[in-house]
């Protein structure tokens, strides 16, 4: 399937051809449970939550809603055997969810060499792709792995994230989009998963991310003319300004994908999302 921007996935049969590269790293984004069950072989699993979120995310993720800093990025990429001469595929089980969000968590610290499996596992097991279970490497929760340190030079590049000051500056602006990516319930505010205060951001138009996805194509991404469709119906053009927020920044990574895929530029994932804005007191909110 063709997108303006081609770089961003890559299909299954690419990805059978490539096993046993010297350089090549497939990552399984999900929740290491699932992958200890199944995964495609010669795959490895995330040591840190697959949200990519900081330190004490686990504990509260309304204190602790934002994406992991630089300095534990950097232990993440020893963990993971990553360097410069790297291939690395990013997959899920989740409609390429949790994938889109390693792919921007990558490109935001400036690791360009990244590349989503388009379907995922669904797409691989319906080729019959090769597969294995249970850990196949050495990292464990319970022990310190030896660490090589990486030559990848991390640099976080702020074109990618949008803070709390930028969105607000966003609202009435008509030149910008704010891109609400939740159910409709969390949008009205029937549905608070957790959050202090409901609703959502003044003038934000709702998408569910799951419109972009193609149910019946192994989940796999829409194609070019059936995203921009869905976009023209809400006016959200390439010119435009576009932040994208979820609860968690994990849905709205995925949109920042979407909206990459068919060439916009302009776009900044929100990535305390409604974790931070829904829980202050001084930011607006509409139901």
């Amino acid at each position: 399937m063709e997108y303006r921007d081609n770089s961003i996935l890559i299909e299954a049969k690419e990805v059978f051809n490539k096993l046993g590269n010297e350089n090549l790293v497939i990552i399984d984004c999900d929740v290491s449970e699932l992958y200890q069950r199944a995964h495609i072989k010669g795959a490895i699993t995330l040591p840190v939550h697959h949200y990519i979120k900081q330190s004490g995310y686990e504990k509260s993720a309304i204190e602790y809603p934002h994406i992991m800093n630089k300095t534990e990025f950097e232990e993440l990429v020893n963990m993971l055997n990553i360097n410069s001469k790297s291939e690395i595929i990013a997959y899920d089980n989740s409609g390429n969810l949790y994938s889109s969000r390693f792919w921007w968590c990558l490109n935001y610290f400036g690791l360009r060499n990244v590349k989503i499996l388009n379907g995922g596992w669904k797409e691989w097991l319906h080729y019959d792709y090769p597969i294995d279970s249970g850990f196949n490497y050495a990292f464990k929760k319970t022990s310190t792995p030896n660490l090589a340190k990486s030559d990848i030079k991390i640099k976080q590049n702020e074109n990618y994230i949008c803070k709390l000051d930028d969105l607000k500056k966003l609202i009435n602006d008509p030149n910008s989009v704010i891109l609400d990516t939740r159910n409709i319930d969390e949008y009205t505010g029937s549905n608070s998963r957790g959050n202090k205060r409901v609703g959502h951001v003044p003038g934000s138009v709702n998408i569910e991310w799951l419109e972009f996805i193609d149910e019946n194509n192994n989940n796999k991404f829409k194609s070019q003319n059936e995203i921009e469709s869905i976009l023209n119906k809400q006016n959200i053009t390439y010119e435009k300004q576009i932040a994208t927020y979820w609860q968690g920044g994990i849905r709205a990574a995925h949109v920042f994908v979407v909206l990459k895929l068919i060439g916009y530029k302009n776009i900044k994932v929100y990535d305390a999302s409604m974790g931070e804005y829904a829980n202050l007191e001084n930011t607006e909110l509409e139901i």
